[in-house]
């Protein structure tokens, strides 16, 4: 009679049928470790355990499919908090897997030893302690339903030494692939359906302002649908950009607090303060989002889709049409009748926009030195296809990257860390998302404050062949910092200013390619050439500090409009 396999055996298979293909981790817990690579699971090593989080954050994002992080207990579990925390506000799935010391020592000060339950109590949905051999193929499976589930987060289970070798118990037999989000696809009822149907219907003038549920629940094409038959505008946030097609007629691009002078949310924004009804759909309505909840007008009837019922009515009083967003659309886009709106008045309207923004920004695309992150932006834009992710770090360079490319493709994927929006997490993000695209081009754009908190990944993705290119806005200052500190207090703390680093040395010490852009005029052949690299590609982008992006919260303080053109006064 053969043995019963251990509980790592049980576990490693049960990675194997969900779908896992690798596992990112470093060697803990190292039975598990070992018996995933017996079965064919790859083992990604990251440096550190926050680049980790955000590595599985940006597959599951641009993959649909779920992976495994593993980690050892007490400072690396610690390490893990900041990416959960972002997974879990943005609702990303992530199955964390997490090394406990041996349970008779619990509670003894062992090695390391934490009260794990309460460090990952604010970050994950579920966390469960691993207590017997008994039923472990039933808790992994509970650990990926509720990763995955309603709005998705991370899901923690905890893994004690002693019974990582021990012989597993009986669990209940188990063959589902629960590997791929969202799990379920509820919707509100027909009753509901109908009389959020009449309501569009018979608005004088609706509008959708779209966040990231929209992609997390691939309903781009259903909000599409539903747009061109109810002829509605749609606007998104930083992280719904490219819900839809941003070329599409209909469609506003990002608004959020991108509303200053040569701001596109400068001449869309006014488009949604005339709306009777304001369909939201997987939209947290944060600050930001809503320009500072100024954004949906105080007499607008709102109507809210989204998978977690506790963002319905948390700012907005709101119809509550809880449900996942894709099926959710697809039934409120069948129970349309008609309406009399105009669609082509309104065409012209998002046009006229468009034009105006981009009269606007023209000066800063000229082939000048220092070099305006525009330019940059628009040298990206040129390499926009069908299969391009494009992936931000937060603070400024999110909202370039939402404030200045133009999706053109409803496959092009743009990915930020706007959760949390906390600094670092862009290159591993980009990791994480070539891994789920790996024929696809991933650009991943940070500034030099953000991008030192992640270097140490430049050596991961050589060692493990992932390549993007990475565009470094260099511009010596924390960027987002001292431009609010200026606004907000006339003057701004002596953490506004950054040493010199060379990033492309880095990038060439750690095996990859790096180079230096100082003119305009050689981006494009920079580009290609990151782009013909066998390696991760760094380009260190020399850009003028005194320029940023048209935040609301600079209009009047150091931005204004002098007869048509954007004056931004320099912070020095």
């Amino acid at each position: 009679m053969a043995e019963a396999p251990t509980v790592v055996d049980v576990v490693a298979d049960g990675l194997v049928r969900h779908g896992v293909e690798f596992i990112l981790g470093q060697s803990v817990p190292t039975a598990l470790v070992l018996a995933c690579e017996d079965r064919g699971i790859r083992n990604i090593t990251y440096r550190q355990e926050n680049a980790g989080g955000a590595i599985a954050d940006g597959f599951a994002r641009a993959s649909g499919r779920v992976t495994a992080m593993i980690c050892q207990n007490g400072p690396a579990a610690a390490l893990a908090v900041a990416p959960f925390a972002e997974s879990m506000k943005a609702g990303i799935p992530i199955v964390a897997i997490v090394q406990e010391v041996d349970r008779s020592h619990i509670g003894r000060n062992a090695f390391q030893e934490y009260d794990h339950r309460a460090l990952f109590a604010p970050v994950a949905k579920w966390f469960h302690l691993l207590e017997s051999a008994d039923g472990v193929a039933d808790h992994l499976d509970r650990a990926f339903m509720a990763a995955t589930s309603g709005k998705p987060g991370p899901a923690v289970l905890m893994l004690p030494v002693d019974l990582q070798k021990a012989r597993a118990g009986k669990s209940a037999h188990r063959e589902m692939q629960l590997g791929s989000w969202p799990l379920d696809r509820p919707r509100p009822g027909d009753t509901m359906i109908a009389e959020a149907a009449r309501l569009i219907d018979g608005a004088r003038f609706p509008v959708v302002i779209a966040g990231g549920g929209v992609l997390n629940s691939g309903a781009g094409n259903a909000l599409l649908r539903f747009a061109e038959k109810a002829a509605t505008p749609v606007a998104t946030t930083n992280m719904g950009k490219g819900a839809i097609p941003e070329t599409h007629p209909l469609a506003m691009g990002v608004i959020g607090n991108l509303t200053g002078p040569g701001g596109l949310g400068r001449y869309t924004k006014p488009l949604v303060q005339p709306a009777d009804v304001v369909l939201l759909i997987g939209n947290r309505t944060n600050e930001d989002g809503t320009d500072h909840w100024s954004l949906i007008p105080d007499d607008a009837r709102v109507l809210h889709i989204d998978i977690d019922p506790q963002e319905i009515g948390r700012n907005y009083e709101a119809m509550r049409l809880v449900g996942d967003a894709r099926a959710t659309l697809e039934a409120l886009t069948d129970a349309l009748g008609g309406h009399s709106r105009d669609r082509d008045a309104i065409e012209r309207c998002v046009a006229d926009a468009w034009a105006t923004f981009e009269r606007e920004r023209a000066p800063f695309l000229a082939d000048a030195e220092p070099i305006r992150a525009e330019r940059v932006l628009a040298a990206i834009q040129k390499r926009l296809g069908a299969q391009t992710i494009v992936v931000s770090d937060a603070s400024y360079a999110s909202s370039w990257v939402a404030g200045q490319l133009r999706i053109t493709h409803s496959t092009t994927r743009v990915i930020s860390p706007r959760g949390l929006a906390g600094l670092g997490w862009g290159l591993p993000l980009a990791l994480g998302a070539k891994l789920a695209r790996p024929a696809g081009e991933v650009i991943v754009v940070v500034g030099d404050g953000g991008f030192a908190h992640a270097w140490a990944e430049l050596e991961t993705a050589v060692r493990s062949g992932i390549k993007v290119t990475v565009v470094v806005l260099n511009n010596g200052v924390l960027g987002y910092q001292k431009d609010a500190e200026k606004a907000k207090f006339g003057r701004y703390t002596a953490a506004g200013h950054l040493g010199h680093v060379d990033h492309a040395a880095i990038a060439r010490a750690c095996g990859g390619h790096g180079e230096t852009v100082e003119r305009a005029s050689h981006l494009d052949a920079a580009f290609d050439r990151a782009a013909r690299s066998d390696v991760i590609a760094l380009l260190d982008v020399l850009t003028d500090a005194g320029g940023h992006p048209p935040i609301s919260l600079y209009d009047g303080t150091l931005d204004r409009l002098e007869h048509g053109r954007v004056v931004q006064d320099p912070v020095p």
